[in-house]
C-alpha cells in the first residue's frame, strides 16, 4: 500500500505544469564590441506572480553591463518596485514586485502564461567562450504570498570572437598588392 501511495504521489507531481525559467541570448556568436542581449524569460506558469528575486553573474573582464530594462508583468498601469544594483563587479542583483493593492485581472493578462522579467544589455569586451549565470538565489512569488519558488543556477552560454584589426589588414592587403604587381610585370 505505501508503495503504491508512493507512486501516485511521485506521478502525480510529475505530471504538474512546472514554471520555467529561461536566460534567453538574441544569438549564440558574437563579435568583440557587439552588444550582447539577454532576456530573463519565464513560461508555463500556472499561478500569477507578484514578484521575483535573483542574482546574475558574468566575467566582468570580458563583460561590460551596459543597460537593463524590467518587464511589464509586475506592472498593473499604476506602477511596480523594480530595483536593480550592480554594485559589485561581475554580480548583477534584480528584483520587481506588484504593489500590494495591484489591480489583479491587469496582471494577470500582462502575464498571461508566460512573460519576461528583465532585458539585460552587455558589451563583448574580450573573445572566447563566455557565460551568463543566474544564480542559486533565484525566486519568484505568487500574487497572493502563498507559493514561492526557488530554481537551480542555470547559464546562457555564447562565444565572442575577436575583429581583425584595419591595421593588419591594410597590411595584408598591401602585401597581396605588391605581390600582383611583381607578378605582372614577368
Amino acid at each position: 500500500m505505501k508503495k503504491l501511495l508512493l507512486t501516485l504521489v511521485l506521478l502525480t507531481s510529475f505530471a504538474g505544469n512546472a514554471t520555467l525559467i529561461n536566460l534567453d541570448l538574441d544569438k549564440t556568436n558574437y563579435l568583440e564590441n557587439e552588444v550582447v542581449t539577454a532576456q530573463l524569460n519565464l513560461t508555463s506558469l500556472d499561478y500569477f506572480l507578484g514578484g521575483f528575486v535573483a542574482e546574475v553573474s558574468y566575467d566582468f573582464n570580458a563583460l561590460e553591463l551596459i543597460n537593463w530594462s524590467f518587464g511589464n508583468g509586475f506592472n498593473d498601469g499604476l506602477g511596480h518596485s523594480p530595483y536593480a544594483d550592480d554594485s559589485i563587479a561581475g554580480l548583477f542583483y534584480l528584483e520587481d514586485f506588484a504593489y500590494f493593492d495591484a489591480d489583479e485581472m491587469v496582471l494577470q493578462a500582462n502575464q498571461g502564461t508566460g512573460f519576461t522579467l528583465a532585458t539585460l544589455t552587455f558589451r563583448a569586451l574580450t573573445a572566447g567562450p563566455q557565460i551568463l549565470s543566474v544564480l542559486d538565489s533565484m525566486e519568484v512569488v505568487s500574487l497572493d504570498n502563498n507559493s514561492i519558488d526557488q530554481f537551480n543556477q542555470f547559464d546562457a552560454k555564447f562565444n565572442v570572437t575577436s575583429v581583425p584589426e584595419p591595421a593588419s589588414a591594410l597590411l595584408f592587403l598591401s602585401s597581396l598588392l605588391l605581390l600582383r604587381t611583381r607578378f605582372s610585370k614577368k
